[in-house]
């Protein structure tokens, strides 16, 4: 009988946790449904025996100043509702940390027993009911949104612990999470938030520094609950039970021992130290640069409606604008050949035209997303990696606003990790090296995303050691990259970073130097149709400059003839065309042929024998040439004419499988289908004059 009594009370102190954070002040419905959870509790409490005396009459306090609160609020008896909130708020906390003494019924002659480790026991296999799987769903990317924050705020707060505005949004996330959980009887979840709320609180209080072994335990309590998460939603989607993480209780004894000063963390700074910081940040960094993730946060976390749509809605309806376009293209360009430029058919399909091009931009303005959530998973690698390493690290980030596509954020996460990671690793020294170089022993990593030329540039710099040209191309001779006897310029030596394989580091570390990151940087980069080019300077630093379309739906293209055939260029890659003289073509070994531009030499790819197409003009003098390039390569296409520059459509070519130098197709004005050339792979064709697709 004691043990259900007791647990009707845990239940009531958590439907009451789930319940708060949802309230409407202005709804007397919950008001009241809230307001009878804590009279139940204040019942339950009173008619409770066998345990202590000062707990139970603390715990039915408390339930009866909740009740009153609210009965106040129902009243509208008080001015700031928020204040009542926050009072409720703290009562719930309270109630739940009395739970255990409730709870528990304390034997003659026995001393109070010491928190022991939770087995993995307390925490059974969480079942999802059916009824719940929309719940949970929405419990699930609201918990991410607020662990997001909470993990950039953290970041923050180890730069400046007494930022209270900080700490509270923090604890907010935690207190969040755990009501909801509660609410939806996610107890393991439920448990670790309570437990990292708890340390949170005490950080409110003043009585511990977020720092250290603190800071440590929240990060790992917000990876835990990441992992939580994930788990959750397999579970959710094969209706299975969801076990509890193995790690989960030594993590939550590991925290509690902190809360209650068994685990102590790194002294905390002093008042004058703290204010010395604060003197010194303004000298030790540029005004521009003392901006943090902070403001960020706040900026991108002001108010503005929202509404959550699937992505496969999202993409279905750009398809249907896409599809519209090209429609609407069709019907242009018959009307413009049957109807003059002043009748009102011409202008109203032209004014028809403009309205889908505007809903075409308006669909995919949807997709973008900014790199915000990007640079915080860098934050965080770079403050991990940051101690494992031992170098202190300065990271600065910029453009954070910036807006991308979402599908390229996502697939340009995996090489901005590398790169951060080799900059970390092989680019910044350590400290002692540092400051016998005349250096600050902290390490500058700046990353930086703006708009540029309808592209998209994200800079990755550091001010460490720089690339080593001699060093690269003894490696490159080691490995069979090169012969010993090639002349390569330093670009092209530089370069040879990006081949699989290739490593410049003298050891293996858990950091990096397995050879194994920059080609894939590299890889994923040209399937995003990007390219990315590099500076160095030896014991300067290194930038990578990645310059990323702003989508992958839709492209600016100049289009081309090859005999009867069309095909579109990317003017991202085009620098300039013309037509050739005979003094400026020349021939190679009988075989492959260069055009002299402005001094340089540009090899000729004769398009019309490289798809082998009849009929086009295969005299260079009498036809036209496109130069294009990528980074510091440069080829000319040989065409037979330009028809005009347009934006189309890009449609994946399936079944097709890869076609080195051709990247998808379009569909034209017409109805007919135009292939979109793919300037990189035509770049590595360049260098074999008898290829063809």
């Amino acid at each position: 009988m004691f043990m259900e009594k007791t647990v009707k009370i845990a239940e009531l102190i958590e439907q009451a946790a789930g319940k708060i954070p949802l309230l409407d002040p202005q709804d007397t419905r919950d008001i009241e449904e809230i307001a009878g959870v804590f009279k139940q509790i204040e019942e339950a409490v009173k008619a409770l025996n066998g345990c202590e005396d000062s707990s139970r009459l603390q715990a039915q306090s408390l339930a009866h100043l909740g009740a009153e609160q609210i009965e106040k609020l129902l009243r509208q008896e008080l001015q700031s509702s928020e204040q009542v909130l926050q009072e409720l708020t703290k009562a719930v906390s309270q109630l739940q940390s009395l739970t255990h003494s409730l709870t528990s019924a304390p034997s003659s002659g026995s001393a109070p027993p010491s928190a022991a480790p939770s087995e993995p026991s307390d925490f059974p296999p969480t079942v999802i009911a059916p009824d719940d799987a929309p719940l949970v769903q929405d419990f699930l990317n609201e918990s991410r949104e607020h662990l997001e924050s909470a993990e950039t705020a953290l970041l923050n707060l180890e730069n400046d612990p007494t930022n209270t505005e900080t700490l509270n949004q923090i604890f907010r996330g935690f207190h969040t999470i755990k009501g909801m959980a509660g609410f939806l009887n996610l107890t393991a979840i439920n448990r670790l938030a309570h437990v990292s709320e708890n340390l949170l609180d005490r950080a409110r209080k003043g009585t511990l520094m977020m720092s250290g072994a603190a800071s440590n335990l929240a990060f790992g309590s917000i990876d835990m609950l990441k992992t939580m998460l994930k788990d959750l939603e397999a579970g959710l989607a094969q209706n299975q039970p969801i076990p509890a993480p193995k790690d989960l209780p030594s993590l939550i004894q590991k925290i509690q021992d902190c809360v209650e000063g068994r685990l102590q963390p790194e002294p905390a700074s002093t008042p004058s130290d703290i204010q010395q910081d604060i003197q010194l940040e303004p000298i030790l960094q540029p005004e521009s640069q003392t901006k943090t993730a902070v403001s960020s946060v706040a900026a991108s976390a002001a108010a503005r409606e929202t509404i959550k749509v699937s992505t496969k809605r999202l993409d279905d309806l750009i398809n249907m604008t896409g599809e519209l376009a090209v429609a609407q293209l069709m019907i242009s360009e018959e009307v413009s050949k049957t109807c003059h430029t002043d009748s009102d058919l011409y202008r109203k399909v032209a004014s028809q035209s403009k309205i889908v091009r505007d809903l075409q931009e308006l669909s995919m303005s949807m997709r973008m997303i900014p790199m915000q959530g990007a640079f915080q998973k860098m934050a965080r690698l770079v403050r991990d990696l940051s101690q494992k390493a031992g170098k202190p690290i300065n990271f600065q980030t910029s453009g954070e606003e910036t807006e991308l596509d979402r599908t390229i954020v996502d697939k340009i996460t995996d090489p901005l990790i590398h790169m951060v990671r080799n900059s970390i690793d092989h680019g910044i020294e350590p400290p002692e090296e540092r400051v016998k170089k005349g250096k600050s022993p902290q390490g500058l990593l700046r990353l930086s995303a703006y708009h540029q030329a309808g592209s998209i540039v994200i800079e990755i710099e550091d001010d460490g050691r720089g690339l080593n040209a001699e060093k690269i191309r003894r490696k490159a001779i080691e490995k069979g990259l090169i012969s010993e006897h090639q002349e390569l310029s330093e670009e092209e030596l530089l370069n040879l970073i990006f081949k699989p394989g290739f490593s410049t580091a003298d050891k293996v570390t858990e950091i990096s130097g397995r050879g194994v990151g920059m080609d894939v940087v590299k890889k994923n980069i040209d399937a995003l149709n990007g390219k990315i080019e590099m500076k160095t300077t030896p014991n300067k630093g290194t930038l990578f400059l990645i310059r990323l379309p702003l989508t992958l739906a839709i492209i600016d293209g100049q289009i081309v003839t090859i005999g009867s055939q069309r095909y579109i260029i990317p003017i991202s890659s085009v620098i300039q065309s013309l037509r050739p003289t005979p003094d400026q073509i020349s021939t190679i070994r009988n075989r492959s042929k260069v055009v002299m531009i402005r001094g340089r030499l540009h090899p000729l790819v004769p398009l019309y024998k490289l798809f082998r197409i009849a009929g086009a003009v295969e005299e260079p003098e009498q036809a036209l040439l496109v130069v294009v390039g990528e980074g510091s390569r440069q080829c000319c296409l040989q065409v037979d004419d330009l028809l005009g520059q347009q934006q189309v459509v890009i449609k994946s070519l399936r079944g097709l499988g890869k076609i080195k130098g051709i990247s998808g197709g379009a569909i034209m004005g017409d109805g007919q289908i135009s292939l979109i050339l793919d300037v990189p792979g035509l770049l590595e064709l360049a260098q074999n004059p008898d290829a063809t697709l």
